[in-house]
């Protein structure tokens, strides 16, 4: 089924890829079982750890589910309506991170503004300025919008929504060429986050908490309508 040889130092990134390429083609369509571990490890030429790294970023990403007893399936959509069909797992899978992240982004902010201390402060302040410089690059405005993000849930100084952030990002971060692409609003991005910051220097964990969640609902609604553009 898989004949090519995978070469690279990051080999679990080269099996997701491939393996995004056969759900996009319909070789593997909704519904369909994957192949055998030994049957991937042996087509890919992999170790089952690299295959098990790369099945876990493929769950984040949306593409597949694992079922306990059963194995593992291409994931079906959700959703009923003509365009929620017609839109790629993946697409799908990035509009419910942003789902969650309505509940837990102002959460996180809130915490933050309410734990944060000097040295936290520093190191948002140095993100944002890293950012401002970096505005016009796609892949670093991805890596400065993950790092705001994380240190914003480290100023929290609670491990779970450090781990949640770093698990949600991850699949943000896989995918960001595309996310960041039609994330076009550059300035309105470093202007919310500014105001995030400020709420936290401040110590208003209400003001935190309404500015966070205004600034993922924009990002929700603006993905939200360029994906249903491209399926129609």
């Amino acid at each position: 089924m898989i004949e090519k040889r995978l070469k690279h130092t990051r080999i679990y990134e080269q099996v997701v890829n491939e393996m995004k390429d056969l759900i996009s083609s319909g070789e593997l369509q909704p519904g369909d079982p994957l192949p055998p571990e030994r049957q991937l490890m042996s087509d890919m030429g992999v170790s089952r750890s690299s295959l098990r790294e790369a099945f876990r970023v493929l769950e984040l990403l949306g593409l597949i589910d694992s079922v306990p007893g059963k194995g593992r399936f291409v994931r079906k959509p959700r959703g009923e309506t003509a365009d929620s069909r017609n839109m790629p797992l993946e697409d799908e899978a990035v509009l419910e991170l942003m789902e969650a992240r309505r509940v837990l982004d102002p959460a996180i902010a809130g915490a933050a503004a309410m734990h944060a201390m000097p040295s936290d402060l520093m190191k948002l302040r140095k993100v944002l300025s890293r950012t401002e410089k970096n505005l016009e690059n796609i892949e670093k405005r991805s890596q400065d919008d993950f790092d705001f993000h994380l240190v914003l849930a480290e100023s929290t100084h609670n491990f779970v929504f450090i781990n949640i952030i770093k698990m949600t990002f991850n699949l943000i971060m896989a995918t960001h060429e595309r996310i960041y692409s039609l994330l076009a609003d550059k300035e309105a991005f470093l202007n919310e986050h500014q105001a995030i910051y400020e709420a936290i220097i401040d110590h208003d964990v209400t003001k935190a908490q309404s500015l966070a969640a205004g600034h993922i609902e924009r990002v929700y609604k603006t993905l939200q309508e360029a994906l249903a553009l491209e399926v129609k």
